[in-house]
């Protein structure tokens, strides 16, 4: 079966690091939306480089049944 995994990257530079990377869906329209919501910042006084957030969804052939696929 193929689905689309979430990647989501906290931090900038050198600092960046893989939060999620076990989050399946059947759709990619789904995926994008749920990756949209997860890096939208509100403050009004600014946004630290350690608090971005950048998140994108991949193709992925799953061969393993026991994966929650949304």
């Amino acid at each position: 079966m193929h689905a689309f995994v979430l990647m989501l990257y906290l931090g900038y530079g050198d600092a960046r690091s893989l939060v999620i990377n076990d989050l399946y869906f059947y759709q990619l329209n789904v995926c994008n939306r749920v990756a949209k919501a997860l890096v939208e910042r509100y403050s009004t006084h600014g946004i630290t480089t350690s608090d971005r957030a950048v998140a994108y969804c991949l193709p992925v052939k799953i061969t393993d049944d026991s994966l929650h696929v949304y």
